[in-house]
């Protein structure tokens, strides 16, 4: 007589099927969560973007001219005084900001390369007039390995925001 034997264990096919399930389930939740990185420089693109659009909406509304200051790791705004380009200070919108770690600005007047790492933070790039007007430039936003994202403003102040190959 014959003395059926008790399994104790899976099978190579029940095993096969849990770790298929679970790389699907991980592919998926990979997939949903994207890129942080990719999302910080994108939000902080449509930011500078927006605060210059902003700025300009102001400058025409109080007839004051403003400018921005950027170098490599943030960006100031800047109204011009009696003395000369003053910073903004003491308001919550246009105050001087920081980029995330890992985050780079690259600036490009009339297609030549600013040398951020060297420029005075003090004094400002670009200039916009009461008139609505902006001094045309390219603003690269730059990580360490290969993402790049370009904003272009010409002199009536239309930008385009684009992803780039770095």
């Amino acid at each position: 007589m014959k003395l059926a034997r008790a399994h104790s264990g899976f099978t190579l096919f029940e095993i096969i099927i849990v770790l298929v399930i679970f790389s699907v389930m991980i592919t998926m939740v990979t997939i949903s969560m994207g890129d942080p990185q990719a999302k910080r420089m994108k939000q902080n693109s449509e930011r500078v973007a927006a605060l210059i659009q902003l700025a300009k909406e102001q400058a025409i509304f109080n007839s004051q001219d403003y400018a921005l200051s950027v170098w490599d790791t943030g960006y100031a705004f800047y109204t011009l005084a009696d003395e000369g380009w003053v910073p903004v200070e003491n308001d919550r919108i246009f105050r001087s900001r920081s980029l995330p770690d890992g985050i780079e600005f690259n600036l490009y007047l009339e297609g030549i390369k600013v040398n951020l790492k060297n420029e005075d933070p003090d004094s400002p790039q670009v200039f916009i007039t009461s008139d609505g007007e902006i001094s045309p430039f390219k603003l690269e936003i730059t990580d360490r390995y290969d993402l790049l994202y370009e904003i272009t403003f010409n002199e009536t102040g239309s930008f385009e925001i684009s992803l780039a190959d770095a």
